[in-house]
């Protein structure tokens, strides 16, 4: 009995402190391997900058996983809205042609949303079919090609400039970051996504609009990817049809090791960012070393593959 107390205490420290600790070792390794290059500011703001989109985009995935839903989408919505934002900024200008992407990004958010929560099908087979749907509607717009041709410099420089030292790609990682954490942590709306991810009945027979409130989730997720897309296009200059494939990846290995980072089996927004730094932290020391890209990708997966055990062994402990 001892026994068991003492592992199930093990257990929920390595959940609550785990993540942390392994940032803080991360540090400690790099900084010795590479002490002139790895514990540096310049390298600090790189390694914020390298997870900013992929903060973004794995927040809105946050939102849909504490109401026990997800978006396979997210990669292909994300080359979407870049490929759309290159085609569109030429032609209608940087401000028109944005708000027509995001527009249609809320779009797919709502038809995903309406399709799960008001039709019943579920979460895995809508974003699956929307999936397949974006991939097509990208290949008939782009005709498989990267788009660059006359893409505004104020497009551009959304995500090329900076406040003071500080990129806007980071100014924007924290100000979306900081937005849910604060709809999730403080709205009504918040707290009911919360309600509808840990009891959906007990959610249903206080008054709680679920079919409401999922749909607005999924409208969040859609719309952070899209904003992923905008901003990686304009960081790269060319709208790739395929450039966001591999953030479907990461997002959830990101967000499942903030499943298990701080709180006992809740996805919040807080371990989703510890989660992206330490993934940002790895593979930039990985690179800082010449590791090859190929041993890198596999460390994604197997990171993935055990903070998805991690969070099960914590629910069978708990």
């Amino acid at each position: 009995m001892e026994r068991g107390k003492g592992i199930g205490g093990l257990v929920i420290f390595l959940e609550t402190y785990g993540t942390t600790i392994g940032v803080v070792v991360l540090i400690a390794v790099f900084s010795i391997l590479r002490p002139h290059f790895f514990p540096t500011f310049d390298n600090a703001i790189s390694i914020l900058k390298e997870i900013s989109l992929l903060c973004i985009i794995a927040s809105g995935l946050t939102v849909a996983m504490i109401m026990t839903e997800f978006d396979l989408s997210i990669g292909t919505m994300s080359s979407y809205a870049g490929v759309l934002a290159a085609g569109f900024t030429p032609y209608f200008g940087t401000a028109l042609g944005l708000l027509l992407v995001f527009l249609i990004g809320i779009g797919v958010g709502l038809a995903n949303g309406v399709v799960v929560a008001v039709l019943g099908v579920s979460g895995f087979v809508t974003t699956i079919g929307m999936m397949a749907l974006l991939m097509g509607l990208i290949q008939w717009y782009s005709g498989g090609h990267v788009i660059h041709a006359g893409i505004p410099d104020s497009f551009l420089q959304i995500s090329g400039g900076s406040i003071g030292p500080v990129p806007n790609l980071v100014t924007a990682m924290v100000v979306a970051l900081l937005i849910l954490w604060i709809m999730l942590t403080q709205t009504p709306l918040g707290r009911k996504m919360s309600a509808i991810g840990g009891n959906p009945e007990a959610a249903k027979v206080s008054g709680i609009s679920i079919m409401k409130i999922k749909i607005i989730g999924f409208i969040i997720c859609s719309s952070c990817a899209t904003l992923t897309g905008v901003l990686f296009a304009s960081r790269t200059g060319a709208g790739n049809p395929v450039a966001g494939e591999h953030f479907l990846l990461d997002s959830f290995t990101v967000v499942f090791i903030g499943l298990v980072t701080g709180r006992t089996g809740q996805f919040h927004i807080v371990g989703t960012f510890i989660g992206a730094l330490l993934m940002g932290i790895l593979l930039n020391g990985f690179t800082i070393l010449n590791v090859p890209y190929v041993i890198q990708m596999v460390t994604r997966a197997l990171v993935l593959i055990a903070a998805v055990a991690g969070s099960g062994i914590t629910k069978r402990v708990s």
